[in-house]
């Protein structure tokens, strides 16, 4: 049996052991060690399965416009140049259409973070940061060909001078209630007859173009499962755009928020905006004091306010100083806009430094979209 944590719709989260998984029903004991039997659709994730954690920044990887994410290794372009062909070590070798591509990360940098609306351009980031915008027409041996916004004619840049691609290809929603398996490399995919029992994972994935695929694999290789057919779904905040508003910095010095793993780190005063997908109903974290590599004095004088506004309007304020390190936030929020401000208090901007964890969304899920897809 596997230790696991398991979210409702209430984002509370209990402690598990599972038991079993059979794509609809979950079997598990409690924290009270009972037996319990229930409803997959009664909850909205099952996380950090057996202690694992998806990792963040996984690359090299693609990013699908239906949501799924694939690590693994580029293998080449097809014949046309109009899809590429990826290999991924459970799944095997995919083709991938270009039109169904939502990003491609090449190699090591920063996430993208999971895009909530289609851009307008395709773009191109060079590995030294620079980036080109315009429409990638096809891929063939040499690199990627693009049409630059600026005008004149299409340019290959070769591979391996590419850090990753955005496309302008218009998002899309799964038609069926699918879960979402994500594993431990950070691989997400929409999943069918899911089931967990002994040491053992297995469901069923239906990569691009082909047909339903069966992955079996260890259970320590699943980091969390989401269960779609309650029509709700758990984001994570670090997956979401953040900006950084101008009143960030201590004493005249930036301190730029930052993502580390599934983790935020900041130092009030600061302001961070993130753009929520359509449907956003819940916000749940844990803040606290951040004492990695912070002295000991910081319990005497950090002293702040974690301010929460939901489309610019405050639905919650947390206190957190040595008295009280740590809070556990859970709270509706609206729009498509959170935002999180940093207020010093009675010390000042003294070590006043916070760390937020598991900090979910929580997406009701409309009717999916037929609409079609716009070809390239």
């Amino acid at each position: 049996m596997t230790p696991a944590r398991l979210i409702g719709p209430d984002l509370v989260s209990q402690p598990v052991t599972i038991a079993g998984l059979n794509d609809e029903t979950l079997t598990y004991f409690d924290e009270h060690r009972i037996l319990r039997s229930a409803a997959v659709d009664g909850f909205v994730q099952l996380r950090s399965i057996g202690g694992a954690q998806d990792t963040a920044t996984p690359y090299p990887c693609v990013v699908l416009t239906d949501g799924q994410r694939f690590t693994g290794d580029w293998v080449g372009p097809t014949p046309d140049g109009n899809a590429m062909r990826w290999r991924h070590d459970l799944i095997g070798e995919i083709v991938i259409p270009l039109d169904e591509l939502a990003n491609m990360i090449c190699r090591g940098g920063e996430a993208l973070p999971t895009p909530s609306d289609t851009p307008a351009t395709d773009t191109l980031t060079f590995i030294n940061g620079d980036t080109l915008s315009g429409f990638v027409s096809m891929l063939n041996d040499q690199g990627v060909v693009i049409v630059p916004d600026a005008g004149g004619a299409p340019v290959t840049i070769p591979y391996d001078r590419v850090a990753s691609l955005s496309f302008a290809n218009p998002l899309r929603r799964v038609a069926e209630p699918y879960h979402r398996v994500t594993l431990a490399d950070g691989t997400r995919v929409w999943a069918d007859e899911v089931r967990l029992s002994n040491e053992t994972a297995s469901w069923l994935v239906t990569p691009p173009g082909a047909s339903p695929v069966r992955v079996e694999t260890p259970i320590a290789e699943v980091a969390r499962i989401d269960f779609r057919t309650g029509g709700m779904s758990l984001i994570d905040l670090t997956d979401l755009s953040l900006a950084v508003g101008p009143d960030t910095g201590v004493f005249g010095l930036a301190i730029p928020p930052r993502v580390e793993g599934r983790a935020i780190r900041a130092h009030a005063p600061a302001t961070l905006t993130f753009e929520l997908p359509e449907g956003a109903a819940r916000f749940a974290a844990l803040a606290e004091l951040d004492t990695v590599d912070a002295p000991d004095t910081i319990s005497e004088w950090a002293d702040f306010q974690f301010v929460l506004l939901s489309e610019s309007t405050e639905v919650g304020r947390w206190h957190l100083d040595g008295a009280e390190p740590r809070v556990l936030i859970n709270t509706p929020v609206t729009g498509r806009e959170l935002t999180i401000r940093l207020e010093a208090g009675v010390n000042g901007p003294i070590l006043d430094r916070l760390r937020m964890s598991d900090a979910v969304i929580l997406v009701r899920i409309e009717a999916a979209d037929p609409s079609a897809v716009t070809g390239r």
